[in-house]
């Protein structure tokens, strides 16, 4: 009788660990499944945010490299002058805005406007010489190159380099 015990103790432990060893590989594969979805949803999320990152940076590096601020030879240059970026764009900006009051237009738009002039409305500043600037008649807009100089007395010297004229009558 105790064989027989033994035996029966023995077949059910066997069972037992069966059962057990059958759920726990379940349950692991369960989890593997989840632990690759989860790799591969961390993976897309990745390549999204390093392909939007890689965009701002060239956005960023672009910008940079064509602006007073974060422009290494732009800034020693403003420096050795005892100015800073902002006051310079500043100093510029009002400058063009200001010429834009004249009558017949801003006199920095070589070309001839109708009604009111051609005025200046926006700036991108390239390097401490140069600045970009757009320009329209409401008709009629271009782009004109300008270069400036400012002089110990903080006097903004500015003469037009090249300019480009758009109409919406011709596919320039």
């Amino acid at each position: 009788m105790i064989k027989s015990f033994y035996l029966y103790l023995f077949i059910f432990a066997s069972l037992i660990a069966l059962v057990i060893y059958v759920n726990g590989r379940k349950y692991q594969e369960k989890l593997e499944d989840q632990v690759q979805s989860l790799r591969k949803e961390l993976y897309e999320t990745d390549q999204e945010r390093k392909e939007a990152l890689s965009t701002e940076v060239k956005a960023d590096y672009e910008n940079s490299v064509f602006s007073l601020k974060g422009n290494p030879e732009s800034e020693n240059y403003l420096d050795s002058m005892g100015l800073e970026a902002s006051e310079v764009e500043a100093l510029v900006r009002d400058q063009l805005l200001e010429l834009n009051i004249k009558e017949g237009g801003n006199p920095l738009v070589p070309y001839i406007g109708q009604g009111r002039g051609f005025r200046i409305n926006d700036t991108k500043f390239i390097n401490h010489k140069w600045v970009l600037a757009n320009f329209t008649d409401n008709d009629r807009w271009g782009d004109v190159v300008i270069r400036y100089d400012i002089n110990e007395k903080k006097e903004v010297e500015m003469e037009t380099i090249k300019a480009l004229l758009f109409d919406k009558n011709t596919n320039n």
